[in-house]
């Protein structure tokens, strides 16, 4: 792979047959792919090393939990390996999703007379070998992966396989994804995170639903601002208080003049211009309708369950990223303009109860974490392991 350019990388976990976990470097190329072990800075070694077509993302599949390792159909194969990629098929051409008995009936047209589609794959770390692959008629945004669950996100659903039979389980619809074109550098990352037993990701409310909520006003300052510890917020608030007043009193100087200008404005304004090209502001999403009345909205299911847990209005623009911390208690959410990342604290109801509608789980909001005024793309999240650091890109 010498001057091969790099598609995609990130490190992952991967946990071996007698349980010990090392970190590993995955790395995709348009002509392959390979991982690294880099759990000890002195002995890197290259673990996989394949040149067989184009390579989007890949992430480590863990190991099922402990109730289900007896229905394990790849019990022999583990650990393995989600490795994505992305293509295009000339119209009418048929193409099959394995596990869910017949064709995905949804298409994305590149314009040029051909399909958008992708390919998810399993590889096998211990026979060095592919064993199982996924067909979709349209393109693959991102993967998430748990000892219970593999989700795989399209443009505007979530299809949830399980774990030990990679059999489809079930579907989500969801807010379109609001990012650029495949292949353009934004694949592999987007509003959909799995933890240890919940899934969030961004939807329409679910109707009947007895959880509580929080609403946007929750995360706006109020006259007293109890919540400012110190001057330097306090002068940040007013900061941004002042320039909505700066941006209402220059309409007059014409529509270009404040298009330039709103784009330095907060999330909380409502702003004409976004930082995602894919989000036009006219309920248009990449091709697909975009429901206004639910933007930023983030949905939290149980995904053994599959009831809901929480759902609430973390931003007043598109959701661009998710992220559970390693508890799976905290969830971090960035929003398409990039200028805040709020954090929330998510509890479920309390144990014993017949259902999960019986007592709405708890969640509030912890901090609003200021990147800046100006947009940005924000990609991916992260925590750190014990959940005190978090790391965006």
């Amino acid at each position: 792979f010498v001057d091969v350019k790099v598609n995609w990388a990130g490190f992952d976990k991967l946990e071996d047959e007698k349980g010990v976990i090392r970190q590993v470097l995955l790395l995709g190329y348009r002509s392959g792919f390979q991982v690294w072990d880099v759990e000890d800075a002195d002995n890197v070694c290259d673990l996989v090393s394949r040149r067989d077509g184009p390579v989007s993302f890949m992430q480590m599949l863990p190991k099922p939990v402990a109730a289900k390792r007896s229905g394990d159909k790849f019990a022999n194969n583990r650990p393995l390996l989600v490795v994505c990629s992305d293509g295009s098929l000339s119209v009418g051409a048929r193409i099959q999703d394995h596990s869910c008995n017949g064709s995905i009936p949804h298409n994305n047209y590149s314009g040029n007379g051909s399909i958008v589609s992708a390919i998810v794959q399993f590889y096998s770390l211990r026979s060095q070998s592919y064993i199982h692959k996924l067909n979709f008629r349209s393109a693959v945004y991102s993967v998430r992966c748990s000892s219970r669950i593999v989700a795989i996100a399209l443009a505007t659903q979530i299809h949830c396989f399980d774990a030990t039979t990679l059999e489809r389980e079930y579907t989500i619809l969801t807010n379109p994804i609001i990012t650029a074109s495949p292949g353009s550098g934004g694949v592999g990352y987007g509003p959909l995170a799995v933890g240890p037993r919940w899934l969030a990701y961004s939807g329409s409310p679910v109707v009947g639903s007895n959880c509580g909520r929080v609403c946007p006003q929750h995360l706006m300052p109020s006259a007293s601002f109890p919540g400012f510890s110190s001057n330097g917020s306090l002068v940040a608030h007013y900061a941004k208080e002042s320039s909505k007043q700066l941006a209402s009193g220059i309409v007059t100087l014409g529509d270009i003049g404040y298009k330039k200008l709103s784009r330095y404005l907060p999330d909380s304004y409502n702003s004409v211009q976004s930082g995602s090209p894919g989000w036009k502001g006219n309920g248009n999403a990449n091709g697909h309708f975009l429901d206004t009345d639910n933007i930023g909205m983030v949905i939290v299911r149980d995904i053994v369950s599959k009831v809901v847990i929480a759902q609430f209005r973390a931003h007043k623009s598109p959701i661009s990223a998710l992220c559970f911390d390693p508890s799976g208690t905290l969830l971090v959410t960035a929003s398409v303009q990039g200028h805040n990342i709020n954090v929330f604290k998510i509890l479920p109801g309390l144990q014993g109860s017949t259902s999960a509608a019986d007592v709405p789980a708890s969640h509030s909001h912890l901090y609003r974490l200021q990147r800046g005024f100006t947009n940005a793309v924000i990609q991916d999240i992260s925590f750190s392991d014990d959940s005190n650091w978090i790391m965006i890109s």
